[in-house]
């Protein structure tokens, strides 16, 4: 999906450029109904894409604002407003500038045609049969008062999280059910990817604190059988490595390199300056 970008300077204390910045602003007031106007010097003000064709990316969509497909200077496209205005750039008031896209039919339906949750952020196509996401019910970190933001709206509908439709008496009644068997279960393919994740991850802390237990307990009864001190030596789990002289520095390593000849375990030794 294809689009033109526009960008503009103009500089209010000149008569004919502030008269033509009256002109657009008001066909942009009508044409894009939200102006992104943010600090940030001259981000918004691209004039090496002026009048670019650019490629519009659709895998997620949003209300103001679109992913391009890379374009020459950027590796992986870039970020660009139906309408972007740069707050005061450079600190100077009487600049108004920016960029904007030619809004064309098919960018309008396809915001039109698509919903979003308004609490993962997941997207659907409006022929989904339910009203409500169905991806995030079980996350761990929603709450039951948090539910009337899991209803799905139109990408086009420009919605803070705090206006989104609340619920009404017979959907709280079906969907808070489904949210506490999901809370406790975890049904959802989310859920089972998080738990599965979870799983694997107990397994290998498993292993590791094994793993480190055995190092330890062979490294220093390996010392002990050898009349070696162990009340210098520590095993460090986040490196495997042991160390001696963690206490206080060895006076003479080349005594103690001789008495743990053939240690089987990597070692360290902080040795007296």
């Amino acid at each position: 999906m294809q689009t033109i970008v526009h960008a503009y300077c103009f500089d209010l204390r000149i008569k004919g450029e502030r008269e033509a910045w009256d002109i657009l602003r008001e066909q942009l007031t009508a044409s894009h109904p939200h102006c992104m106007e943010s600090h940030g010097g001259g981000m918004h003000y691209q004039p090496a894409l002026d009048g670019v064709e650019v490629e519009l990316e659709t895998t997620h969509l949003f209300t103001n604002q679109w992913n391009t497909a890379p374009v020459q200077g950027s590796k992986n496209g870039l970020r660009l407003f139906d309408w972007a205005l740069d707050y005061e750039p450079h600190g100077n008031k009487h600049i108004k500038q920016g960029h904007y896209l030619d809004q064309t039919e098919e960018m309008r339906s396809i915001r039109q045609h698509r919903l979003k949750c308004g609490y993962c952020g997941k997207q659907y196509p409006d022929t989904y049969a339910s009203s409500f996401c169905d991806a995030c019910i079980g996350d761990e970190y929603l709450k039951e008062s948090e539910l009337y933001m899991l209803r799905l709206v139109r990408v086009s509908e420009d919605i803070p999280h705090r206006h989104w439709p609340a619920l009404t008496v017979s959907e709280e009644a079906a969907l808070v059910p489904a949210y506490k068997h999901a809370q406790l279960h975890g049904n959802t393919e989310r859920d089972k990817v998080r738990i599965a994740k979870k799983r694997a991850d107990l397994a290998s802390n498993a292993e590791k604190t094994i793993a480190n237990a055995i190092a330890e307990r062979d490294g220093m009864l390996w010392l002990m059988d050898r009349g070696v001190s162990t009340d210098n030596a520590i095993y460090y789990n986040h490196t495997g490595r042991f160390c001696f002289g963690w206490r206080q520095p060895v006076n003479d390593a080349d005594a103690l390199r001789a008495a743990i000849d053939g240690f089987p375990f990597p070692y360290d030794i902080k040795e007296t300056k």
